[in-house]
């Protein structure tokens, strides 16, 4: 049996958006809950909890910045608990539609207002909106959408982690991290699957 991998996350958006990525997975051995905790501390607590009742061989608390109002020298701070609790921490700064916006141009400045990601996707993307709501009906296919530039994002998200860690010591966003895990043990993509359901 294929190892399993647990996507627990802060809001109910990522668990939105990483849903739909779970569905493109070859083995269907990836998990995502969305689990209401206030606090990062919370959030890994209780991914650790879940990791342990689930029997997941990989465990990631995923989440934004503005999910619990952090700096990025709190996300250092948590990394001792997380370590202790088995858990690997999946962070975008300030939310998720910094790591969308990636895929579609590179960032050469800090940014840490989430509105100016979410207005920028807006006018690509009409009715964008990092939400629940949004992303499973009219931007349910927004991955579909974006898979194509996949490449491009990490290759921006590499550029931009090195601007965001000699600002803040930190990397703005560890989602590369979290895909490598998913390619590992969900396999590879079927882009040939996803232009077919893009052509419907």
């Amino acid at each position: 049996p294929r190892k399993t991998i647990l996507i627990a996350t802060a809001n109910a958006g990522m668990a939105a958006y990483f849903s739909r990525v779970r569905k493109d997975c070859r083995y269907v051995n990836m998990t995502v809950e969305y689990l209401r905790a206030d606090s990062l501390e919370g959030l890994i607590k209780a991914t650790g909890k879940a990791r342990i009742a689930g029997k997941y061989a990989v465990a990631w608390a995923v989440f934004g910045l503005d999910d619990f109002g952090l700096a990025p020298a709190d996300i250092t701070a948590a990394e001792p608990l997380a370590e202790s609790r088995k858990v690997k921490l999946g962070w975008t700064s300030p939310n998720l539609s910094m790591w969308l916006f990636l895929h579609l141009k590179p960032l050469n400045v800090y940014v840490d207002n989430s509105s100016s990601f979410d207005s920028a996707l807006a006018k690509v993307f009409p009715g964008y909106e990092p939400t629940a709501e949004y992303l499973t009906n009219e931007g349910q296919d927004l991955h579909l959408r974006l898979f194509s530039s996949f490449s491009k994002a990490i290759l921006n998200s590499s550029a931009y982690n090195k601007i965001a860690e000699k600002k803040n010591g930190i990397m703005a966003t560890s989602f590369p991290l979290l895909y490598q895990d998913i390619k590992e043990y969900c396999g590879e993509a079927d882009l040939s699957h996803n232009q077919k359901l893009l052509a419907k």
